[in-house]
């Protein structure tokens, strides 16, 4: 199922379609193969001479999401942004939902009901619900699972499935944080931001600050999937960048 644009400093996995001297078109695997663009500047953090030795047509890549054009239906992706961290991380990711959307499938032939039927009626809520298709089952597997999210038929299927084919587990995600303050009350603006992070947590996702050695910290992240697990490193950033935090400098980085 494709979601309308992904979002800005999203991952995406693409495939590059046509390569040009100036950049590369590509379409977005898990949008329907939505169009985006890949400009040389954004190939790479160093010159390039000639493009082709950088990309070839047909190749995955997992790119950034720097800037969405709604109107123009745009999407501008940048590769030298992606550490190998991040691209590691979203192909886990991308393997969990191509893993999920078997299990859909496998529980529609169950009930003898067309994949377009699993789309409107289990994966878009689930999607809408979770952040993923991988989130939604890993919830489905939980005994406090809404079962009006879904229909009853299909959440007695696939709480099956599931059960049997995805095992209980977590991922983890960790960020160096330096941060630091020029306020005459700098320690307790720190002190504050950081607990402010901490905040964040809630019944998916865990955050937790660990202190290095002033002004470095990490930042991990402990959650059921990927997928939200990046969404809420994305929550941390604006938390950071929120107005009462402003005298705070930081830097946020694998």
């Amino acid at each position: 199922m494709a979601l309308d644009f992904p979002e800005s400093d999203e991952f995406v996995v693409c495939t590059v379609k046509k390569i040009m001297p100036y950049g590369a078109f590509c379409s977005l695997d898990e949008y329907g193969g939505m169009d985006s663009f890949l400009h040389v500047s954004q190939v790479s953090s160093g010159w390039i001479r000639n493009i082709r030795e950088h990309l070839r047509e047909g190749q995955k890549l997992v790119a950034k999401v720097i800037t969405i054009d709604r109107d123009k239906g745009q999407v501008d992706l940048s590769l030298k942004q992606v550490t190998e961290a991040d691209r590691k991380r979203k192909l886990a990711n991308f393997q969990e939902e191509k893993k999920a959307n078997k299990l859909i499938e496998v529980a529609a032939i169950r009930l003898k009901q067309p994949k377009a039927n699993a789309d409107k009626l289990v994966i878009e809520p689930l999607v809408k619900k979770f952040g993923s298709l991988s989130a939604g089952l890993a919830a489905i597997r939980e005994t406090d699972f809404q079962e009006e999210i879904i229909p009853t038929a299909w959440a007695d299927v696939l709480k099956e499935i599931v059960s049997k084919e995805m095992k209980a587990r977590t991922v983890e995600v960790r960020k160096n944080l330096t941060i630091s303050s020029s306020a005459s009350d700098g320690i307790n603006v720190v002190i504050n931001a950081l607990e402010e992070l901490e905040k964040l947590t809630d019944k998916k996702t865990s955050v937790h600050v660990h202190y290095l050695a002033a002004p470095n910290f990490f930042v991990q992240i402990t959650s059921t999937d990927y997928k939200t697990a990046e969404k809420k490193l994305l929550k941390i950033r604006e938390t950071l960048e929120q107005e009462n935090l402003a005298s705070c400098d930081y830097e946020l980085e694998e």
